[in-house]
C-alpha cells in the first residue's frame, strides 16, 4: 500500500523537514526505506537495520522515543549499534485497517538540536503520530480511489462487452456515456454525442415519456433514423436512483432484427436433423442418401422430387445440418400455404407504412431472416408466376428489397426446393418459368415412394412403434404377422406420413400386446377391404364390379325381373350377371 504513494511520501517528508528542521525517514512493512531527507535520503531504496527500533515498531505496533540510540535497551541487538551516529529519534507505526503497513521516524544527528528535541518531546511525539495518521489516511484514500478506478474500468468493460446498446443519461436527458455497441452501430467517434440531448437519437415521442413514466419503459418497439440509416430496436429505460431521487437513467437497445433471427436460430438448433436420423436401409433409399450426402457440403441448389409424404423436408434439414451453414437459420417456406396476396411481404418483408394494415415498425421477410442460412422452398410448383420472376431476380442478384423500401439488402442463402409436381411438364405448358426451373434444378434428387422401398416399411413401422410407445406410455411389442403382410402388400399412397399416422392411431386403440388387423380395419373403416387385399389390377377390377352390382341389387331388388333390368343396364347377359353374383370375393 505504501508503495502506491511513494512520491507523495517523499513530499511529506520534505515538508516536515522544512517545518521542524529534523530529518525524516519512512519505511514500508518490509523495512525498505521509501522516503527520506538529508543524509537519510541516500538510504532510500535500502533496508533498515535488522533488529532495530524500526523493526520493533513494525512488529509491535508501538511507538518508541529513543534518547540515546546505540546505548539504550531497545538498541541492544541492533546490527548497526556500533556504527550508529544518531543522537535521538522518535518513530510511530503507520496503521491501516488494524494492520501495521510501515514506520515513520524523526531522527536527530546534532547535539544542539537534540537538546531542543528532548525539551519538546511530547510535541514531537504528537506531531510524528499525526504524520503517521496523515500517511495512513492518504494511503486509504489512494487505495479507495484505486478501487473506484478499477470498478469503473470493470463496469465499462462489462458494458462494452454486452451485445446490445447501452446509453446513460442525466436527469436533464443529456448523454453521459455510450457503450461500444452503440458507437459501432451508429459509426460514432469516441467522444461523439457526449453531453448532447438524447433526442438526437431517440424519437421525441419516446423521450416525452421519460418523466411521465419516472424513467421506466419496458421493451418498446422504436425505429431510430441516424446518419441516413434506419434501425429497429426494442428500447428499455431504467432510472438511476441516488439519495432517493432520480439522477438519470440507463437506456438499453436490443436489435429487433437480430433478436428475431436468434429465435429462429435457437428453434433451428433444436430441430437439427442428420442423415443418420433418416430411417431406411433399402438399396434404392441408401443410394438416395449417399447422393444427397455428397452434395450437402457443396453450396449449390438442390431440387428434391417426390410424392407427398416421402420426407422431402427431412432431407432438406439433413442437407442443411451437413453443410457449413448448419449454425445459421434453416427456413422452411411452404409456397402453397401462403396466400398469393401476402406472398411478397412474407418472403421479402416490408417497411413501416408500406400498405394499409402494415406493422408500424415494418417487418423482416423470411429471406432476410435467413440471409446466410438455408431456405427450403417446399411445393415450389405452387409459386405464382409473378413471384417466380421476383424469386429468380433474388437468386441471381443475391439481394432483396422490402415492399416500400428504398435500398436493397444483401443476402446469400442456400436454396433447396421441393415439389411433387412434374416441373418439366409445367414448363412446357407455360405454368413454370424455364429459367427459374434450370436455376433450381442444378442437383435433382428423386426420393422414392414408400411402396418402392421394400423392407423399409417394416423398419419404419418399428421406428414409429417405439416412438409412440414412448409418447403415449404404451408397451406394445410389435405387429401380428397378418398386419406385417398387409403393410407389405399395401401401396401407401400417403407414403411415410400415412404409415406414421396409422401406427399412431393403432397404438392408441390397440388392447393386445401386438398391433392386430382388427385395429387396422377399424381405422380404415369402409376402405379396410382395400387395405387388407392384395391390390392387383384383376382384384381391384373384380371388387369394383361387385360393388356396382351390389349397389344395383340394393336399389332394384334381387328378384328375377330386377336382375334382368340390372343386366340390361350393365349391357351384359343375365347369365353373366348371375355368374358374377356367385363369384366369391
Amino acid at each position: 500500500m505504501i508503495e502506491q504513494i511513494k512520491n507523495d511520501l517523499q513530499d511529506i517528508a520534505e515538508t516536515i523537514k522544512a517545518v521542524v528542521d529534523i530529518d525524516v525517514t519512512i519505511m514500508d512493512r518490509r523495512l525498505l526505506r521509501v522516503a527520506g531527507t538529508g543524509r537519510l535520503k541516500r538510504k532510500v531504496g535500502f533496508s533498515a537495520p535488522k533488529n532495530s527500533v524500526f523493526e520493533k515498531c513494525l512488529k509491535s505496533g508501538k511507538s518508541y522515543f529513543i534518547e540515546n540510540p546505540g546505548s539504550c535497551t531497545e538498541c541492544t541487538v541492533c546490527e548497526t549499534k556500533d556504527q550508529c551516529d544518531e543522537k535521538a529519534e522518535v518513530c510511530f507505526p503507520i496503521i491501516i485497517d488494524d494492520r501495521v503497513e510501515g514506520v515513520i521516524a524523526m531522527i536527530i544527528f546534532d547535539d544542539e538540536k537534540k537538546e531542543v528535541f528532548l525539551k519538546k518531546r511530547d510535541s514531537y511525539k504528537n506531531f510524528d503520530r499525526r504524520m503517521g495518521e496523515l500517511i495512513s489516511s492518504r494511503i486509504k484514500e489512494k487505495n479507495m480511489h484505486h478501487k473506484l478506478e478499477y470498478k469503473s474500468t470493470e463496469l465499462l468493460t462489462i458494458i462494452d462487452s454486452v451485445n446490445e446498446g447501452i446509453i446513460t443519461i442525466d436527469n436533464h436527458n443529456r448523454i453521459l456515456n455510450l457503450n461500444r455497441y452503440i458507437k459501432e452501430k451508429f459509426k460514432l467517434k469516441e467522444a461523439s454525442l457526449i453531453n448532447e440531448d438524447i433526442d438526437k437519437i431517440i424519437p421525441n415521442r419516446i423521450v416525452n415519456k421519460f418523466q411521465k413514466s419516472n424513467y421506466y419503459i419496458e421493451e418498446e418497439a422504436v425505429t431510430v433514423n441516424f446518419n441516413r440509416s434506419r434501425f429497429n430496436f426494442l428500447l428499455s429505460v431504467r432510472p438511476i436512483n441516488f439519495d432517493e431521487e432520480i439522477s438519470g437513467a440507463v437506456i438499453t437497445f436490443k436489435d429487433f432484427n437480430k433478436l428475431q433471427q436468434s429465435v429462429f436460430k435457437i428453434d433451428g438448433k433444436n430441430s437439427l436433423f442428420r442423415f443418420e436420423d433418416i430411417v431406411g436401409s433399402s438399396d434404392i433409399f441408401a443410394q438416395v442418401k449417399d447422393q444427397v450426402k455428397q452434395v450437402a457440403k457443396k453450396d449449390i441448389p438442390v431440387l428434391l422430387l417426390g410424392e407427398s409424404g416421402t420426407g422431402k423436408e427431412l432431407f432438406a434439414r439433413a442437407i442443411h445440418c451437413g453443410s457449413y451453414r448448419k449454425n445459421e437459420i434453416f427456413m422452411p417456406i411452404n409456397c402453397g400455404a401462403i396466400p398469393e396476396t401476402l406472398m411478397e411481404s412474407e418472403l421479402f418483408g416490408y417497411e413501416k407504412g408500406a400498405f394499409t394494415g402494415a406493422s408500424s415498425s415494418g417487418k423482416m421477410g423470411k429471406f432476410e431472416i435467413a440471409k446466410d442460412g438455408t431456405i427450403f422452398l417446399d411445393e415450389i410448383g405452387d409459386l405464382p408466376l409473378h413471384m417466380q420472376v421476383k424469386l429468380l431476380r433474388v437468386l441471381e442478384e443475391k439481394e432483396i428489397m422490402r415492399i416500400g423500401g428504398l435500398s436493397t439488402i444483401k443476402i446469400n442463402p442456400r436454396i433447396i426446393a421441393a415439389t411433387n409436381k412434374d416441373l418439366h411438364s409445367m414448363v412446357e405448358k407455360g405454368q413454370f418459368r424455364e429459367d427459374l426451373f434450370y436455376r433450381l434444378n442444378v442437383i435433382p434428387v428423386r426420393i422414392p415412394p414408400l411402396r418402392e422401398r421394400g423392407n423399409d416399411i417394416t423398419e419404419l413401422s418399428q421406428y414409429f412403434l417405439a416412438r409412440y410407445n414412448s409418447i403415449y406410455d404404451k408397451n406394445i411389442s410389435g405387429f401380428s404377422e397378418e398386419v406385417k403382410e398387409m403393410f407389405l402388400r399395401y401401396s401407401w399412397p400417403g407414403n411415410v406420413r400415412e404409415l406414421q399416422n396409422l401406427i399412431e392411431y393403432a397404438i392408441n386403440f390397440e388392447r393386445k400386446e401386438v398391433i392386430t388387423s382388427e385395429t387396422i380395419k377399424k381405422r380404415e373403416g369402409e376402405n379396410s377391404g382395400n387395405f387388407m387385399e392384395d391390390r392387383s389390377l384383376k382384384d381391384m377390377v373384380s371388387k369394383y364390379e361387385r360393388d356396382i352390382i351390389n349397389n344395383l341389387l340394393k336399389t332394384y331388388g334381387d328378384g328375377i325381373d330386377a336382375k334382368k333390368l340390372i343386366a340390361r343396364k350393365l349391357k351384359i347377359s343375365t347369365a353373366t350377371l348371375y355368374r358374377k353374383i356367385d363369384e366369391k370375393p
